[in-house]
């Protein structure tokens, strides 16, 4: 498979509490939501390790899918883990314990062969690992995202990843976190002299703004009358944007905005199920549907 994207992220088996659900070990992960996300428009190229206890049958549904599976290592140890709810309204997530002891175990390097694919999604996890991944990499454009955590406990390896790519996405209060500005096009400009020649804010139901020098552009989200869980909406945005990208070959901010529709339409079925289970079921069928309706066409809402 010629994979036109490289996704690199966890994959995972979560404890996720909602105020209507609860169910442990079921799949998540930032590289689940990306790549599936991604592979809508593209053949993408998973970088990820699992554990001894993630489930062979999801193994085959990415695998059948526009997904290759080649960078993909089982390591006998458990899959990475999180347990966290999500409680009121559901904007930001609680994180009650992590089991990282895989990467212990995982050297995250990259095949030969797809060091040189040109789009890569640095999906959200520790910026040394980032860092690694990205130092193997020769791809045209590379994006990054993150959270809080590491904004947190490695905001200097952050800086150091944040100055070597070319789009950053992150959440609004992630963006204020890590400018320390309350102002968000504030926020965007600091984030854009930290080196990356995009920026892009996700904004939850408010929808999401990209930033580039003095111009940015804001699309609106997709609405929805059925709001199960958060979990992974953005994951799937970033993969989304980034699987549209890497098909059409072309980078500028024409194309981005409307990378960003479909991330948007992407993102609207993810928080429509709990965990994974929508966007796993979804099609390409389904995410352009929505897109048309998102930029005007027939029953625009």
């Amino acid at each position: 498979m010629d994979s036109k994207l490289v996704v690199a992220g966890v994959l995972a088996l979560d404890n996720l509490k909602t105020p209507k659900r609860y169910e442990r070990k079921i799949v998540g992960g930032a590289g689940v939501y990306s790549s599936i996300s991604s592979s809508f428009f593209t053949k993408t190229a998973l970088i990820a390790a699992i554990g001894n206890d993630f489930p062979e049958k999801i193994v085959k549904k990415l695998g059948s899918k526009e997904i290759n599976l080649d960078c993909v290592k089982k390591l006998d140890y458990p899959t990475f883990h999180w347990s966290g709810e999500y409680v009121g309204d559901m904007s930001q997530a609680i994180t009650h314990k992590t089991d990282f002891q895989i990467n212990d175990h995982y050297d995250w390097e990259v095949d030969d062969d797809y060091k040189k694919v040109n789009f890569t999604l640095l999906c959200n996890n520790d910026p040394n690992i980032q860092y690694k991944i990205l130092k193997q990499m020769k791809s045209k454009v590379v994006a990054l995202d993150t959270m809080n955590l590491w904004i947190d406990i490695q905001k200097n390896k952050l800086d150091e990843t944040v100055s070597n790519i070319q789009l950053l996405f992150l959440n609004d209060a992630e963006a204020r976190m890590y400018s320390q500005e309350d102002d968000l096009d504030e926020a965007a400009q600091f984030l854009l002299r930290k080196g990356p020649e995009y920026v892009i804010i996700k904004r939850g139901e408010k929808g999401a703004t990209l930033y580039h020098e003095k111009v940015k552009k804001s699309i609106p989200c997709f609405k929805i009358d059925n709001f199960v869980d958060p979990t992974g909406a953005g994951d799937t945005f970033a993969g989304a944007a980034m699987g549209y990208l890497a098909e059409t070959g072309k980078y500028d901010y024409k194309n981005l905005i409307r990378a960003m529709y479909y991330g948007s339409a992407a993102a609207s079925i993810t928080v429509e199920g709990f965990g994974t289970e929508a966007i796993m079921k979804a099609t390409a069928n389904d995410v352009t549907e929505r897109f048309t309706k998102l930029i005007g066409g027939p029953g625009r809402i």
